[in-house]
């Protein structure tokens, strides 16, 4: 886990307990190693592709076309919370303390 949060930070992806994403709160998809083996897995995608490191793996990640892709607080806005998982709660949370922090930082 701590060699795919490096990589993470050398593109500036972050971590969540479903996926890793972007500055922009996009998801791009996960990393993770099996029986010694990383893989990666796409957002959108059900299967997990073999890469040679972890390095290859979030390289990938960085490849991903999110031009079409709405942030994941702007489409968990837009549904009811009682509809919400306990995960996703967390992340509309997680971006609403980030705003508030960056408009703090910038006044």
């Amino acid at each position: 886990m701590a060699h795919i949060f490096n990589e993470c930070q050398n593109y500036g992806f972050e971590i969540l307990d479903d996926g890793i994403y972007n500055n922009k709160g996009v998801k791009l998809g996960q990393v993770g190693c099996t029986n010694g083996n990383w893989w990666v897995k796409r957002r959108y995608s059900g299967q997990q592709q073999y890469s040679n490191s972890v390095l290859d793996a979030v390289r990938s990640l960085s490849m991903v076309d999110t031009s079409l892709a709405e942030p994941v607080h702007k489409y968990l806005q837009s549904r009811p919370l009682e509809q919400l998982s306990s995960n996703e709660l967390q992340q509309l949370f997680n971006h609403e303390v980030r705003s508030l922090l960056q408009e703090l930082v910038t006044v």
